[in-house]
């Protein structure tokens, strides 16, 4: 009867059967077809040989009762049940073409997923997780979630398929659980929780469905399953005994919220997973919009950028002040050092300018020793005068290209000349002043002093000359001028 388009089942109003949708251990699924009013469906039918089974034929019903109480955009509608003519038992639900979770993540590692497909997915997942959550909401419990089980149509819709073994927990619970009988397991390996795999389905509860969807999170974030992808008895050891590694360590690129909230769903002891599946929802919708989630406590950078997310103008603003102070600090430091390293190099060069200087100051006063002798002739005198002239002249030149050099490093931004070059120039122009009004060129002198005094008053010296030094330049520039007078 259901492998030929033209056959029939009785409901309020006929409906014809279709190809093969597909097929589990309980039923097969067939695709239908109602004239009036003119709807598609999917009709799950009980295989024959289970249609004297009390226990199957039990589940079947439990199934159609538990999915008519989800009311939730992602569980299928069921719009009627029976049995046919033949004794067949069935139940017609909406239909829904789409692919699987597991079509859309196979033939892509993990790490070739770009950011908007890894988004795309776990949104999927959250639709997923919140139809388990309304399910949960009504006392039922799925225990059999998969890939295989979450069907995402053409618009993107999400539903979540095959309550063939759901339970109800809490009220009313009672014959449900008479029919999962003590240490048998129920459920697909890889996604079993650690208490189905031990053989104890009967007391799974909204936190087994917790852990089959962090393992789906596993594999959306990994690529792979957490305990190894082999199925089978591997798989159900290693919910049992083994820890998977976290994804963060497999791909560091992976956000260690997400990782958080992978590993929490995870947990061995069902007391430390989330208590359910809306508790799971809550923290993936905070991923996805970029807050805190409940699994980890964030650190600092990850509360600046969940700050950035919710307020991005702020962002912006906050982030160009901070990196512009960045770079300001950076600039200042920079210069600094150059400027620096530009002081050393002059001071540098004034000690060789001193040396040059002593032994200049040695020689003048040789010359000058010479000078005593009364011996000489005047010839020898007059060259010996010259000479120290010569000399004198020197170290004058000296003394000015000191003070030249003392004077570019005033100029520079990042040097306390107040404390260290300023006093020093002080003594060395006092010390030139001197030695030229007492070394007969008073005109020297003067002119080194007008030109100070007069900078003074246009306020172009790099530190400007106290009252106390402007009174002293001004005496010297008499003496200066006395000196003169007196040699003319």
């Amino acid at each position: 009867m259901t492998d030929s388009k033209d056959k029939t089942i009785a409901l309020e109003r006929t409906i014809h059967l279709g190809h093969l949708l597909g097929e589990g251990g309980m039923g097969r699924v067939v695709e239908g077809y109602a004239v009036d009013p003119s709807q598609h469906l999917a009709v799950k039918m009980l295989h024959p040989e289970h249609l004297d089974d009390a226990e199957v034929c039990g589940r079947f019903d439990e199934e159609i009762a538990l999915m008519a109480s989800i009311d939730h955009p992602g569980s299928l509608p069921i719009y009627g049940a029976g049995t046919s003519a033949d004794g067949t038992r069935w139940y017609a639900m909406k239909k829904v073409e789409g692919r699987t979770l597991t079509e859309l993540l196979a033939g892509r590692e993990s790490t070739l997923r770009s950011l908007p497909e890894r988004h795309h997915l776990l949104s999927i997942l959250l639709d997923a997780c919140e139809t388990v959550a309304s399910a949960h909401q009504a006392g039922i419990v799925h225990r059999d979630l998969k890939p295989d089980n979450i069907l995402i149509n053409r618009h993107d819709s999400v539903y979540v398929i095959d309550w063939g073994i759901a339970r109800r927990v809490g009220c009313g619970a009672s014959d449900t659980t008479a029919r999962t009988l003590p240490g048998k397991v129920m459920g697909s390996p890889g996604y079993l929780a650690p208490e189905q795999a031990e053989g104890q389905s009967a007391n799974a509860g909204p936190r087994a469905d917790v852990f089959a969807l962090g393992a789906i999170l596993y594999e959306i974030l990994t690529g792979h399953r957490p305990f190894g992808g082999m199925g089978g008895r591997e798989e159900m050891l290693g919910a049992i005994h083994q820890d998977p590694q976290p994804p963060r360590r497999i791909d560091w690129l992976i956000p260690r919220s997400i990782s958080a909230v992978c590993m929490k769903a995870l947990e061995k002891d069902p007391a430390r997973r989330y208590a359910d599946a809306g508790a799971l929802a809550a923290d993936l919708q905070a991923h996805l919009e970029g807050r805190p989630v409940a699994a980890v406590r964030p650190n600092p950078l990850e509360l600046v950028r969940y700050a950035a997310r919710r307020r991005p103008m702020r962002a912006l603003v906050v982030s160009s002040s901070v990196v512009a102070f960045v770079f300001l600090i950076a600039f200042i430091g920079v210069q600094r050092w150059a400027d620096h390293r530009l002081a050393d190099k002059a001071m540098d060069r004034i000690e060789v300018i001193d040396f040059e200087l002593g032994e200049l100051q040695m020689e003048r006063e040789n010359a000058v020793a010479r000078l005593a002798d009364a011996e000489l002739s005047e010839s020898e005198r007059a060259s010996i005068a010259r000479e120290v002239t010569v000399i004198d002249s020197r170290w004058l030149l000296g003394q000015f290209d000191a003070l030249r050099i003392l004077s570019s490093v005033t100029e520079l931004r990042f040097i306390s000349t107040d404390s260290e070059i300023g006093p020093l120039m002080r003594r060395r122009l006092l010390t030139v002043i001197d030695t030229a009004i007492k070394n007969g060129k008073p005109m020297f002198a003067e002119a080194l002093i007008a030109n100070l005094l007069e900078r003074h008053r246009d306020g172009t010296l790099a530190r400007p000359l106290s009252e106390a030094d402007v009174e002293l330049f001004e005496r010297l520039a008499a003496e200066a001028s006395q000196a003169r007078d007196t040699s003319d």
